[in-house]
Order: C-alpha cells, then sequence, then structure tokens
C-alpha cells in the first residue's frame, strides 16, 4: 500500500486537512464580508458628498471604482496572506517583500507621486474631461485625465502630456462664471 491509500481513512489526517479547508474557507468568507461592507460604505461616502459638493457623475462613479478596486485588492491580499501563513512561515518572504518593495518604491518616485496627484485631481474635481484649462502655461483643452498623466489639446492644436506630478498651476475656465460683455456696432 502507498502512502496515499494508508492515510486515506486516517482520522487524525481528515481532521487536519478538515480544518484547515475550514480555516481557508472561513478567512475567504471574512474577506468578502469586508469587502462588501468596505464597498457599501464607500458608495455611502459618495453618496452623502456628492449631496454636498457638486460632483459631476462621471467623476463620481471614476472614484467610487478606484476606492472599491483598492479595498477588494488589499482584503485580497492580506486574505492570501493570511492562507499562505497556514502553510509556511512567511515572515522571511515577507522581510525579503519589504526589502524588494521598497528598492522598487525607491526606483518609482516619480511614478507614485503622478498617481497620488491624479487621485487627487480626480477628487477634489479641479477639472475633466472637455473643460478649458489653462495647466501652467499650457492653455486648451482637457482630451484626457488619467492617473499618471493628462492629455490636453492647445488652442495651437498641439497635444500636450503634462505629468500630474508636475501640475502647479490650474486655470479652469469651465467653472469661471459667464460675463456679460456690452459691444456696439456702427453702421455706416
Amino acid at each position: 500500500m502507498n502512502w496515499f491509500q494508508e492515510n486515506l481513512w486516517n482520522t487524525a489526517v481528515l481532521l487536519e486537512f478538515g480544518g484547515i479547508i475550514l480555516k481557508i474557507s472561513l478567512i475567504l468568507i471574512v474577506a468578502s464580508i469586508v469587502t462588501r461592507i468596505g464597498k457599501a460604505f464607500v458608495r455611502k461616502f459618495f453618496i452623502v458628498t456628492a449631496k454636498t459638493r457638486a460632483y459631476r457623475k462621471g467623476r463620481e462613479q471614476t472614484l467610487v471604482k478606484l476606492c472599491e478596486n483598492v479595498i477588494y485588492y488589499v482584503v485580497y491580499f492580506i486574505a492570501l496572506i493570511t492562507i499562505l501563513e497556514i502553510f509556511i512561515d512567511i515572515k522571511g518572504i515577507l522581510a525579503g517583500a519589504g526589502v524588494v518593495g521598497l528598492a522598487v518604491a525607491f526606483g518609482a518616485q516619480g511614478l507614485v507621486k503622478d498617481v497620488v496627484t491624479g487621485f487627487f485631481i480626480l477628487f477634489e474635481d479641479q477639472f475633466s474631461v472637455g473643460d478649458k484649462v489653462k495647466i501652467n502655461a499650457i492653455e486648451g483643452t482637457v482630451e484626457e485625465l488619467g492617473l499618471r498623466t493628462t492629455q490636453i489639446k492647445g488652442i495651437d492644436g498641439e497635444m500636450y502630456y503634462i505629468t500630474n506630478s508636475m501640475i502647479t498651476q490650474v486655470a479652469n475656465y469651465a467653472n469661471a462664471e459667464p460675463k456679460q460683455v456690452e459691444t456696439s456696432k456702427s453702421v455706416v
């Protein structure tokens, strides 16, 4: 008889295997519940915020989806680490990952700065696609707004790509109050 046949009906092995399956199931159930609660909280937050601030519907949906994805990935990453801890000692792996993560973060400093700035541009509703803006010294229409870059079609017709961390001054003409101008014409 081989090992599998000898241990298949061994109650100690079955109990241990069942315990592991139960632990994994509970971890995944808790992760699912935490994710749902987190997503509900995000939706509630943006419903309340939308009532108090003039958010555009597309902007609100973008921010909700972004926050929901962050919650999902963080919760399931923690669940994965917890499940791995059942089988192996992950302290060494986490320490190694921490060192690698630190090196990558140090190298990707500019990218992180761009993404964080892009998130705040979205969150604060500074400008949207289609708005007439002046960003730094570039004047034109916002063609695309991403987490890392903003694309502006200049009044000269050229397309400008600005990394979000380089945006220091913004004038949004779409938010300006329309002004009435009186003109007089003389017909000769």
